[in-house]
């Protein structure tokens, strides 16, 4: 057979053309990590002229779908095959060829996550890799997940007329974890780097009319490798694609940067914006370059063009045009997010606009000055958060919706950072960051978390493997290359848990040589050994307060000293938080840190999703990781602040107080005088209102709100709070204080609270009055067989004399317990900050004695129980006219208790609850500074708490009063003495106590008719211990000692006065407040004239406010379109105010 060099031979077979490297196993060389891609650039939109870009949304909030004639997006319905290993996908004749037939195939939307879609099974990893640790190679062989599965993409595009004469992009923001592509059957590139964009040039592949694109992207690459972050792995193009045309010559890239006069206030200065002109065609011509500076309110502070000369020598250059002289600028900060529109247009020789796109930019300045970070001059406390791109349906595929919901929550939360860990978040999420205002620490999408724990010393690992350096690179500079004109990142970060080497050292001399923000690497204080200069920041994750303590004081590098993970949120969590910031903000080196972490990262499963299951049992009906092939850690994959579905929690309310920026110094009762200061760092107090209520036994019965004055950043100001109520003797007094935003935010209404404290102005009496009763028939007190009976027409009180326990408890012909449910020792607390499974109560020896009075009017009955837990004393006072006092008084025998408290189980009668205590959520010892005193109704089912894996739940500090009604409206009334904090469920605590790996849900639970309450002296602080340091010492129980407190329980109304609630009895406290399911809605019953009805999140969020037109009225109030979780309901009518707790 004889070669020809002619194709259109009749001879001629086949041809051969030469490429560099054709496709092959690219996803197991770590050599090989892009072909024929684009170098990274910022990111903009173009479009054909001024005109049109100013008129699209896209102009004012580049987060939105831009309407440009020059873009085309791609997102939508694409077909689609999936095989379980490379070996088994299609190929050309049956896939990316251009007659090729896929008619047949399934379809499946973009972005999308295939996993979610009913393809192969998500799978939560965290400290290891779904494949054996031998890079670069990545099959598995997990039972019921593909080999290294593989989908398979092709869908056809129209190419708009006008663009025969342009250069064609394709641009991906994310494909999860390796893909190649082709046009028309003609292979275009590959491309590696699951949360960089991607993008390549059509133009040479495209034709006019019907073109067919295809995408063969493969789950695992050796870019897995470096993808190990701790959250649940999906595949696909996970992220928006589309199509967008320039000219043959174009501006590919511009980089904005500016110098601020630090005299002039950082309000005047200079700018330069450098444009690379790319003309990879050779052409020769002219082009001019305009860039226009647009000021916040739309007018034209400056312009500047010129002429730039093009021919086949200059491939590329750069074109600087720079803006000297601006001066009354607005500067852009996370408190203030001023935005100017830099407009940069390209026009031909003739003058004529060819392409037009538009950047957002703020002007600040950022520098570390005497170990500390200073923006625009003020030194600045990062008050933080990690996130994660996470959607219960969606998967790794968050919407628009959703990133808004997070920001605005987070600024409502105040918070100012957000670290991406792990793993850059879209261009348009940094678009938001830029415009609601939010400090971030921008993360490269790389850690080998399994690979450092295999070679923990560092020897061995990748970081230090020169063939691996290129993805290091090029991970980290095409971050910084897309994201580097955002004014809100103020970090640039490495990555995450990779130890450390010299290819961070590489990669952090390519990203300085880019830009010169301040670079962070956690794995370079940690490992410092291996290169200290790898990070600018004193970064550490989970310190316990005394390192706290001793590195933010004084640490080895003088560096700014930032936790970058802490305050662990798995579960019922963030115990102890205002402490970490205490020390903090009196440190020399402390900036703050970031929680781990935002969200709760449950799903649905997809089989539920196509079968339109989203719930069971009234509960969502997520998964978790243990739900799912491992290796994973169960469900450690939930450490959210909010749900989920993004229901705001007590945790996040917690969060909101310790992070506010007004610090409540002191209020002077006798002056009415409170003390503030103000921690913003560029905002005036004049910005807000001040209102306050005043509280008489935990009812409001005054209420007020004065201007704030004028008060500058970290100034300190007096503030006159006058009040008209007289104290009366033996009541209780407090006042509690709320900052209000006075005007609407791109972020929260007028009135939002954004800051809150509340100080008791009298104490309560330390002892419950000697009970005033009518003289009634005695009483009996009787043994009988292993029973002590004690019992009239009004009381049957019935011991088992060797348990100790009360059988039977009934007043007025009411059940007060379940059978046998009387109260007993229980040290049970499972937390998942604090997996303590005890379920016994210690008891060794139980003595029971009684003794009848003289009047037989009472009789004292002693329980003591000896034990090697807690021992206790128990006595109870059985009244004859039905009142029970418990006084318990504990020894305990043992350090670690989690509980020093009684547990009981209530007739299944009681539902309704009104409590006076710290409320209206959730609250404990070290997680209490946002709960305040006061007195707020809700029902047994409503003091659950939707955590992802049931556990404890539902305490509630500093009770003073609680009760419990039925539905014959009795009310069992529970007054206290002493320190008493309180808990009631219709769950009993053993079905809490499951194995760490057992999979368990909400929906998992059995709802019982009667309720279980814990009444403690003490509980263990929360800690954080899921991931760091345990309960800190002052919040443990004691270990020795004697502790006393007491409960008195009586049937309200009958042959008892009303007591401390005997002021309860405006009409608000008699309405019926309920949730539909059905109609997905807050019923209120029974509402007097006037009465404002609102709804709040647990953050003070409005979501619906109706005032209702006629007496004993009801209105309905819709809770559509929000999540599953707990709201709060506030009826208030003339000078009454109620606080209802429900969950939807």
């Amino acid at each position: 057979m004889e070669l020809t060099t002619d194709a259109a031979d009749e001879a001629t077979y086949f041809t051969l053309q030469f490429t560099e490297k054709s496709p092959s196993n690219y996803w197991e060389d770590q050599s090989v990590y892009e072909e024929n891609k684009e170098p990274g650039h910022a990111t903009y939109m173009p479009y054909a002229s001024a005109a049109e870009m100013r008129a699209d949304e896209f102009y004012q909030t580049p987060w939105t779908t831009p309407k440009s004639s020059r873009v085309l997006s791609l997102n939508g319905v694409w077909k689609f095959n999936f095989v379980g290993a490379p070996e088994e996908r299609p190929g050309e004749d049956t896939f990316y060829g251009d007659k090729a037939d896929v008619s047949e195939w399934d379809t499946i939307s973009v972005p999308s996550c295939w996993e979610m879609k009913g393809y192969d099974k998500p799978m939560y990893i965290n400290v290891q890799y779904a494949f054996p640790d031998n890079p670069p190679y990545v099959s598995t062989n997990i039972n019921g997940v593909g080999k290294n599965p593989v989908g398979s993409y092709r869908r056809t595009f129209n190419l708009p007329e006008d663009w025969a004469d342009k250069r064609v992009f394709v641009h991906f923001d994310g494909i999860y974890s390796a893909a190649f592509v082709w046009v028309n059957g003609q292979y275009v590139g590959y491309t590696q780097g699951a949360n960089n964009a991607a993008e390549f040039d059509l133009t040479k592949f495209v034709r006019s009319g019907e073109n067919n694109i295809s995408v063969q992207v493969f789950r695992w690459s050796d870019g897995s490798y470096l993808e190990g972050q701790d959250m649940f792995h999906m595949s696909g193009i996970h992220r928006d694609v589309y199509l967008f045309a320039t000219p043959k010559t174009y501006v590919r890239d511009h980089y904005i940067t500016s110098e601020l006069d630090a005299g002039a206030q950082y309000k005047a200065g200079k700018m330069n914006v450098a444009l690379t002109l790319n003309n990879r065609d050779k052409a020769s011509g002219t082009k001019t370059l305009q860039v226009d500076l647009i000021a916040p309110d739309g007018s034209v502070v400056a312009t500047q063009n010129k002429a730039v000369n093009f021919s086949a020598d200059t491939e590329e250059q750069v074109i600087n045009l720079e803006f000297a002289g601006l001066s009354n600028l607005l500067p852009w900060t996370a408190e203030t997010p001023n935005l100017y529109t830099v407009e940069v247009s390209q026009k031909d020789e003739n003058g004529v606009e060819e392409s037009v796109f538009s950047t957002k930019y703020g002007f600040r300045h950022i520098e570390i000055k005497n170990a500390l970070v200073y923006i625009n001059g003020q030194q600045i406390y990062f008050k933080g958060v990690n996130n994660q791109d996470t959607h219960p349906l969606y998967g790794r595929s968050i919407d628009v919706p959703t990133m808004l919901k997070d920001i605005t929550m987070m600024k409502q939360a105040n918070m100012n950072t957000v670290r991406t860990s792990h793993y850059p978040r879209q261009a348009k999420m940094n678009a938001m960051f830029d415009y609601y205002g939010l400090y971030v620490m921008d993360e490269a999408d790389l850690e080998c978390h399994k690979n450092w724990d295999d070679h923990f010393y560092g020897d061995g690992t990748i970081t230090e493997d020169p063939t691996w350096e290129g993805q290091y690179v090029d991970r980290t500079t095409r971050m910084v290359y897309r994201d580097r004109n955002h004014p809100s990142v103020i970090f640039w970060s490495m990555g995450n848990e990779s130890q450390n080497g010299r290819n961070f050292a590489k990669a952090f001399a390519a990203m300085k040589a880019l830009d010169n923000r301040i670079i962070h690497y956690e794995g370079a204080t940690r490992f410092s050994g291996r290169g200290r200069d790898n990070t600018e920041i004193y970064s550490v994750m989970y310190p316990s307060l005394s390192e706290v303590t001793q590195n933010a004081t004084v640490n080895s590098d003088g560096k700014p000293y930032f936790m970058c993970e802490y305050a662990h949120a798995m579960g019922n969590a963030v115990g102890n938080l205002q402490e970490y910031w205490d020390i903090i903000e009196g440190s020399r080196y402390g900036i703050g840190g970031c929680i781990w972490d935002w969200v709760d990262q449950s799903i649905y499963d997809a089989q539920s999703i196509k079968d339109g299951e989203l719930t069971k049992n009234g509960f969502n009906y997520y998964m978790s990781g243990y739900d799912y092939p491992g290796p994973h850690q169960g469900n450690f994959v939930n450490n959210g602040l909010v749900t989920a579905d993004r229901a705001w929690t007590a945790k996040l309310t917690e969060v909101k107080r310790v992070y506010q920026y007004v610090k409540f110094k002191n209020f002077d009762a006798a002056t009415q005088t409170l003390t503030l200061e103000n921690k913003y760092d560029f905002t005036d107090l004049n910005k807000f209102v001040l209102s306050y209520d005043i509280l008489k036994d935990g009812i409001v019965v005054e209420q007020k709100e004065v201007e704030l004055p004028s008060v500058a950043p970290d100034a300190t100001a007096q503030v006159q709070t006058p009040f008209d109520t007289k104290f009366e003797e033996g009541a209780e007094y407090a006042i509690t204080f709320q900052v209000n935003l006075k005007e609407k935010t791109a972020w929260a209404d007028a009135g939002y609270m954004m800051a809150s404290n509340q100080y008791v102005l009298q104490e309560r009496p330390e002892t419950l009055p000697q009970p005033v009763l009518p003289a009634t028939s005695d009483l009996l007190c009787f043994s009988m067989g292993s029973d002590l009976n004690v019992k009239n027409e009004n009381i049957q009180f019935i011991i088992n004399k060797t348990t100790g326990v009360v059988k039977t408890w009934r007043v007025g012909g009411v059940d007060v317990i379940a059978a046998n449910g009387g109260p007993q020792y229980s040290n049970f607390l499972y937390i998942e900050n604090d997996r303590n499974n005890d379920l016994s109560t210690g008891a060794t020896g139980v003595n029971v004695n009684y003794t009848l009075a003289d009047d037989k009017q009472s009789c004292a009955v002693e329980v003591t129980v000896n034990g090697n837990t807690c021992p206790y004393t128990v006595v109870y006072t059985v009244y004859a006219a039905g009142v029970v006092d418990m006084e318990t008084t504990y020894r305990p025998a043992k350090a670690d208790l989690r509980r020093i408290g009684m547990y009981m189980q209530f007739d299944s009668n009681w539902e309704g609850i009104e409590y006076y205590a710290k409320g209206p959520w959730e609250n404990y010892i070290d997680r209490q500074s946002g709960s305040y005193l006061g007195r707020y109704t809700t029902t047994i089912s409503d003091m659950f708490e939707n955590y992802s894996r049931p556990q404890s739940m539902g305490n509630r500090m500093a009770l003073r009063e609680l009760l419990l009604v039925n539905g014959t409206k009795d009310t069992l009334q529970i007054q206290t003495e002493g320190q008493v904090a309180f808990s009631i469920l219709h769950y009993e605590d053993n079905q809490f106590s499951k194995g760490e790996y057992t999979p368990w849900h909400p929906w998992n639970l059995t709802k019982r008719a009667e309720s279980y309450a814990h009444f403690d002296y003490m509980q263990r602080g929360l800690g954080n211990a899921s991931c760091g340091p345990g309960t800190i010492e002052k919040y443990f129980c004691p270990s020795s000692g004697s502790y006393t407190n007491k409960l008195r329980f009586s049937l309200r109304g009958f042959k008892v006065p009303t007591g401390i609630c005997e002021e309860v009895t405006a009409d608000v406290n008699q309405a019926q407040i309920v949730y539909n399911r059905a109609a997905d809605a807050v019923v209120c019953n029974g509402l007097p004239e006037n009465a404002l009805v609102q709804i709040t999140n647990l953050g003070g969020v409005v979501l619906a406010k109706e005032i209702n037109t006629s007496d004993n009225g009801q209105l309905s109030l819709s809770l559509k379109g929000q999540p599953l979780g707990t709201y709060l309901v506030t009826v208030k009518a003339e000078k009454q105010v109620r606080v209802h707790k429900l969950q939807k």
